[in-house]
Order: structure tokens, then sequence, then C-alpha cells
């Protein structure tokens, strides 16, 4: 049985924790350029064909499973590095058009803290993904992602586009040195280029050590009126991810497939759901 195999016929229980598929599907496409199986790539996200609605949501265990093979197949440790180097985040995600019409560096900080979960809905230790904190060693951005299970690609990624993005917006360097929680897979000397800094493998955070001029580049690639328009669509994209969280929306998903069979039970529910017939019942009541 192939890794896509196994995947397609596990058990379909609902996770908090996905990613966009228009991402899955940007970084399928990066490497079917390379060579990788495309049918195989899609099968192991899940993903019926690259035609599929790119907010449609990935589990986060299938985005991670796909990082996986899309490196094994291209035969390249940093592949998810160089997507991140060679892809354009405003063609992968509405949050990325937001990016680049916001009106500075910062500006374009807080709106991925507000609309980031539309790329990855992933758990966040505190209300805000990224922090800036003054230390004694100069300006560091924070990222407080909770890298449980472990997903490495998601942090190399993010500092890429952060160094990448803003080198389009100003002449000093972003960044000075990087900290990342996980182990040189041997992808460090890669990471360490594209970054243009230091990498400190195994340190107790996810962080970047950036200038204090960043903060005040200017970007608006595009008019304040359409910065609205996108953060409008992103705040109904944000309801709809809310919705579908909700346990209500998860029986929802569930049912409608099946629902002409006739052979739907809330018993067999709350087993797909992972959950037992009293649980369902006090999870739905506790949403009214």
């Amino acid at each position: 049985m192939t890794l896509a195999d196994s995947l397609l016929t596990s058990s379909a229980v609902p996770l908090r924790q996905s990613a966009a598929a228009g991402m899955a599907l940007g970084l399928i496409a990066h490497a079917a350029a390379r060579g990788a199986d495309r049918s195989a790539l899609l099968a192991v996200a899940g993903l019926p064909d690259a035609a599929v609605d790119p907010n449609r949501r990935v589990p986060l265990d299938r985005y991670a499973a796909l990082f996986a093979e899309a490196a094994r197949q291209c035969d390249d440790p940093a592949l998810a590095i160089r997507f991140a180097e060679e892809s354009n985040f405003a063609d992968l995600s509405i949050v990325g058009l937001i990016g680049y019409a916001a009106a500075t560096m910062r500006d374009a900080l807080d709106q991925l803290n507000r609309f980031g979960r539309l790329v990855t809905d992933i758990a966040v230790a505190g209300p805000k993904r990224f922090m800036l904190s003054e230390e004694a060693d100069g300006l560091w951005l924070i990222d407080r992602r909770i890298d449980s299970p472990p997903f490495p690609e998601l942090t190399e990624m993010t500092f890429v586009r952060m160094v990448t993005g803003t080198r389009q917006f100003g002449t000093d360097p972003y960044a000075s040195l990087a900290e990342v929680t996980h182990d040189d897979r041997g992808q460090g000397a890669e990471l360490a280029r594209v970054l243009g800094v230091p990498v400190r493998f195994g340190a107790g955070r996810n962080a970047l050590r950036v200038s204090q001029a960043w903060q005040d580049y200017p970007v608006a690639l595009y008019p304040r009126y359409a910065f609205g328009l996108f953060c409008a669509h992103a705040d109904r994209l944000l309801e709809e991810l809310e919705a579908a969280q909700s346990v209500a929306g998860q029986v929802e998903r569930a049912v409608l497939p099946v629902l002409h069979t006739g052979t739907v039970s809330a018993a067999g529910v709350a087993r797909q759901l992972g959950l037992s017939g009293q649980g369902l019942y006090r999870a739905l009541r506790a949403e009214g």
C-alpha cells in the first residue's frame, strides 16, 4: 500500500488544525514541475483534482504528509524552503493579497495575525501568532505557533516568506539571526542561504531578530479600495472557517454526503467525530 492509499483509507476524523487547499496546490504544482507525480500528491493531500476551491481545508496531518512525500519524490530535503522562496504568496492566498495591499510592513504583520488562520489554522500560544519583543540584543519577531505535531517546514516557509517578501520594500536587511526549535534535517545550509542570516537549530523558540526600520517600509502594491475588498472577503472566509470548526458544522459535513442513503445514525456520526453518543449530544447542546 502506498502512502497515498494509507491516508485515503484512514479514519476520517475531523481535525481542527488545517491548511488552505491553495497552499497545498501551490506545493503540488512546484513539485510536479520538478518531476513529482501530481496525481499521487493530490491523493496524499486528499484533494480530488487541481481545480478544487483554494479555500477548501486540508487537515494538517495530510498537509505535513504532502510535504514529506513531495520532498521524497523530488529528492530534496529543502523543498519547502525553495517553494517558499520561488512562489508568490499573493498567488496562493487572499492573505498574501492583503499583505501586499497593506500600508506598511508592520500593517502587513498585523493583517497576518488577523487573517493567518485562513492559510494555516494551527494551535498558537496566545491570542496572536506573531509577537514583537524588544530584547537586550535587539528586536525579535517570535512565531508562537505550537509545533505539535512537529511540522518544521511551516517554520521554514514562514520565515522565508517574511524575509524574501520584505526585500521588495526596503534596503536594510530585514533579519540578522534566526532561531528554530527543530534540528537541521539536511536543509540547514539552504535555509541560511535563503534567509541570508545564521540559523540556530534546536533553539527554545522560533524567532527572527529583525531590524527596527522594516516596520515603516511602505508596501501598498494595491489601492486602498482593493485592501478593503480583500479584507471583507477574508472576514467572510473566517466566518465560514469558524462555522466549519463547530461540532454542528462537523456533523453537517459528515451527514450531508450520505443523507440520501438513509443509513445515517447519531451513533455513527459520533464515532466518526471521535465522540461518544452522550459527548456528541452535550457538544451540540453547548453550541445551542
